[in-house]
């Protein structure tokens, strides 16, 4: 356990020797120490989750991050020998935003929500090369029908849902904010869940599988331009038409420039990384483009890390490098992405549902969302599923693998909290609607691939969904 002594190592008394110095030390082996007990206690959790409840290591690493979290079992002290695991507010955070940075707190030390976000770029990074590209290209069209069912429909219904409760008005645009954030949160689609439950039951491939996975990344795309709308609205400057078209042709634009043009640049891309003879050489500068993708996507475009990630790695998936790094980014995801699993759960605080004023009504809200954030996304994408050619299974499948939640959720609640768009309770209910969506939706993906044919092609979509018809 943590001793009291890292709260004083932060404290602005130290002399800048002890801060630059030992202190620094002695608080990356306290992280390094939290890092070792995130590791076991997201490898026990998935290990009791596959072998025991037969259902994906997954969940149990996002529930070994809620009971290990700050607001749990993590936040405890101790009487005066030893202070919480884990802090609210991670002293290298702390640092940076007192020197003036504005920076959105997570619930953990950023260190750690750092290592976290590595394990969610190799995640999807491993997803894009193991996405058959030709495959990807092929769907895109039924994808995009998906994609924007799966995004009007929950925007829709989250933002009647929220008017009919109470939370906001039509009387003014002000009001009429807390509505429209709730349904933009309710488009988010988790790309990293989806993706670690389709390569866990080897479907990443499958007709369902590529059009999920394309359609969720449109989705996190039109969900981001959502975002950033409301977000502009809300703001004194408000937001014109010419700034959302921009908006969205940035975003749109960076996310087919970098796979079409990443693409046919490909296989020179290759040869060129594997010209380098030294040991681990083109597995290196593999992981580097990862990381270059991700952080353009994010500080550039407005568009998440693992949208650029996946991207980069869908361009290089018909490459000769992937076969020779493959092997060994997925040996370094199964300790990196666990992480990221277990950091979500652990940003999770179920217990501020007590703590609000109206408890009776925060429940039926939050089932009410919870509700309506499944059986949207199950008719907005499974519906457009349909009608371009999906059987009836095919179209579950869709739908259920666009219904996670996960980090994307987690991600646009914390921009409407620390923005002031949203309050207290209606941040709960997102937290509340995110953990019961990535719980659910990986046991249901797994039972209806249970039966599914290995065989892409032999999968149940009749052959005009396949063009696009």
């Amino acid at each position: 356990m943590v001793r009291n002594s890292l709260y004083s190592l932060a404290k602005p008394h130290l002399t800048s020797r002890k801060l630059h110095g030992e202190s620094l030390l002695y608080l990356s082996a306290e992280l390094i120490i939290m890092l070792a007990v995130i590791l076991v206690a997201a490898k026990v959790g998935g290990e009791i989750a596959e072998r025991f409840l037969k259902i994906p290591a997954l969940l149990g690493e996002l529930c070994a991050g809620i009971i290990i979290g700050p607001h749990a079992l993590g936040g405890i002290r101790f009487f005066d020998l030893a202070g919480p695991m884990f802090r609210e507010v991670g002293p290298f955070l702390s640092t940076a935003a007192s020197h003036g940075g504005d920076i959105a707190e997570p619930a953990i030390p950023f260190a750690l929500y750092f290592v976290g976000q590595l394990g969610a770029v190799l995640l999807l990074f491993e997803a894009g090369l193991e996405t058959n590209r030709k495959q990807f290209i092929k769907y895109i069209r039924p994808a995009t029908a998906v994609a924007i069912g799966g995004v009007a429909l929950p925007f829709a219904l989250g933002f009647l849902v929220t008017l009919w409760f109470g939370y906001g008005s039509l009387d003014s645009i002000s009001e009429a904010i807390p509505p429209l954030f709730v349904g933009a949160i309710l488009t988010a689609t988790s790309v990293g869940i989806t993706a670690r439950v389709l390569t866990d039951i080897s479907r990443l491939d499958s007709i369902e599988g590529v059009t999920v996975m394309a359609a969720a990344v449109l989705d996190d795309v039109l969900g981001i331009v959502l975002v950033a709308i409301v977000v502009g609205i809300a703001g004194d400057e408000g937001i014109s038409g010419a700034s959302v078209i921009l908006l969205i042709v940035k975003a749109v634009g960076f996310w087919l420039g970098l796979t079409i043009v990443g693409s046919i640049l490909a296989n020179r891309i290759s040869a060129m990384t594997m010209w380098f003879k030294s040991d681990g050489s083109s597995l290196v500068l593999a992981v580097t483009m990862a990381f270059i993708a991700a952080s353009v996507a994010e500080v550039y475009f407005g568009l998440a890390m693992i949208i650029g990630a996946f991207s980069i790695g869908l361009a290089l998936s018909a490459t000769l490098l992937k076969e020779y790094t493959l092997f060994a980014i997925r040996n370094g995801g199964s300790v990196l992405i666990p992480v990221f699993f277990c950091i979500i759960g652990m940003q999770v605080d179920l217990t501020a549902l007590w703590q609000s004023d109206n408890i009776v009504q925060l429940i039926l809200f939050g089932s009410a969302i919870t509700l309506v954030a499944i059986i949207s996304k199950l008719l907005g994408a499974g519906a457009p599923a349909a009608l371009v050619g999906f059987g009836k299974m095919g179209s579950w499948r869709v739908g259920l693998g666009m219904l996670p939640r996960g980090e994307v959720a987690l991600i646009v609640a914390e921009i409407g909290r620390a923005s002031g768009i949203i309050d207290r309770d209606i941040f709960t209910v997102a937290i509340v609607m995110t953990v019961v969506t990535t719980i659910i939706a990986p046991i249901f993906l797994t039972k209806a691939f249970a039966n599914a044919p290995a065989n892409p092609e032999a999968s149940e979509v009749h052959g005009h969904a396949a063009h696009g018809h």
